[in-house]
C-alpha cells in the first residue's frame, strides 16, 4: 500500500511539473509575442507618422509646383519678350521636372510605406490572433493546472490517509504479534505441562500395569488359597458337622478357630493326605 501511494503521488507531482513547465513555456512565448506586437505597433506608428509626413511633403511640393506655375505665368504676362519667355519656360520645365521627380519618388516611397504599413497591419492582426489563441491556451492550462493541483491535494490526502491506515495496521500487527508471542508462550507452557502430565501418565500406567500384574498374581494366589480352604473345609465336614451355606470368611474363621491338635497329616505311598482327628 505504501509503495502504491508513493507511486501515485510521484506520478501526480511529475505531471504537475510537466504542466507547470508547459505553462511557463507558453507564458514566455506569450510575453515574446506581446513584445513583438508592441514592437510592430511602434513600427506601425512610426510608419504612420512617416506616411503622414510624406503625404504632407507631397502636398507641399504639389502646392509649390502649382504656385511656381502661376508665378511663371504671371511673369510671362508681364514680360512679353520672346527671349525671356523661352528662358522662363526652360526654367519652369526644369523646375517642374525636378518637382515631378520628387513627387514621383515621394509617391513611390509613400506607396512602399503604405504597403509596408499594410503588411505590418496584417502581421499585427496575425500577432493579435496568435496572442488570443495563446491567451486561451494559457487560460486552459491554468484551469488544468488548478484541476491537477486539486488532484494532487486529493492524492496527498489519500496518501496521508493510507499512511495513517498503515500506521494503525502496523500497531495492530505489533499488538497481534505480542498476543501471538503470549499465546505461543502459553502454548509452550501447555506443551511442557502436557509432557509432564504424559510422563506422569506413563509412570502411572507402568505402575498400574505392575499393580495389575500383582493383582492378577494375588487373584491367582487367592484362588489357590480358596481352593485349599475349600479342600480343608470339606475334609473337616466329613468327620464333623459343619454348616455348608456360609461365606469364605466364615469358613476361614471356623478353620482358624480349630485347635492345631485337631489336625494331623499321614503320608501314604508317596502321597500326602490330611485327616481330621
Amino acid at each position: 500500500m505504501d509503495e502504491e501511494a508513493n507511486g501515485m503521488d510521484n506520478s501526480a507531482l511529475h505531471r504537475l511539473r510537466e504542466l507547470q513547465r508547459e505553462r511557463d513555456e507558453k507564458h514566455n512565448a506569450l510575453e515574446v509575442l506581446i513584445r513583438r506586437v508592441e514592437g510592430l505597433q511602434y513600427e506601425l506608428d512610426e510608419k504612420a507618422d512617416l506616411v503622414e509626413v510624406l503625404s504632407c511633403r507631397v502636398e507641399e511640393l504639389q502646392r509649390e509646383r502649382d504656385e511656381l506655375r502661376k508665378d511663371i505665368e504671371q511673369l510671362c504676362m508681364q514680360q512679353a519678350g520672346p527671349g525671356y519667355v523661352s528662358v522662363a519656360t526652360r526654367m519652369l520645365s526644369q523646375r517642374t521636372a525636378a518637382l515631378e521627380l520628387d513627387i514621383e519618388n515621394l509617391q513611390k516611397k509613400l506607396g512602399g510605406c503604405l504597403r509596408e504599413n499594410q503588411n505590418l497591419q496584417e502581421e499585427l492582426a496575425e500577432a493579435y490572433r496568435v496572442k488570443s489563441q495563446l491567451s486561451e491556451l494559457h487560460g486552459t492550462e491554468l484551469s488544468k493546472n488548478k484541476d491537477l493541483e486539486k488532484q494532487v491535494r486529493f492524492f496527498q490526502s489519500s496518501v496521508a490517509q493510507a499512511f495513517s491506515e498503515r500506521d494503525n495496521s502496523l500497531m495492530k500487527c505489533e499488538k497481534a504479534k505480542e498476543q501471538e508471542e503470549a499465546v505461543l508462550k502459553k502454548f509452550a507452557d501447555f506443551e511442557e505441562r502436557t509432557r509432564e502430565y504424559q510422563c506422569a501418565i506413563d509412570d502411572q500406567k507402568r505402575l498400574n500395569d505392575a499393580m495389575q500384574m500383582e493383582l492378577m498374581e494375588l487373584k491367582a494366589q487367592t484362588e489357590y488359597s480358596m481352593q485349599v480352604i475349600h479342600k480343608f473345609y470339606e475334609v473337616r465336614c466329613r468327620d464333623s458337622e459343619c454348616p455348608l451355606n456360609i461365606t469364605w470368611e466364615e469358613k476361614c474363621s471356623i478353620l482358624l478357630d480349630d485347635s492345631a491338635d485337631n489336625w494331623s497329616f499321614i503320608s501314604d505311598e508317596g502321597t500326602s493326605t490330611s485327616k481330621h482327628l
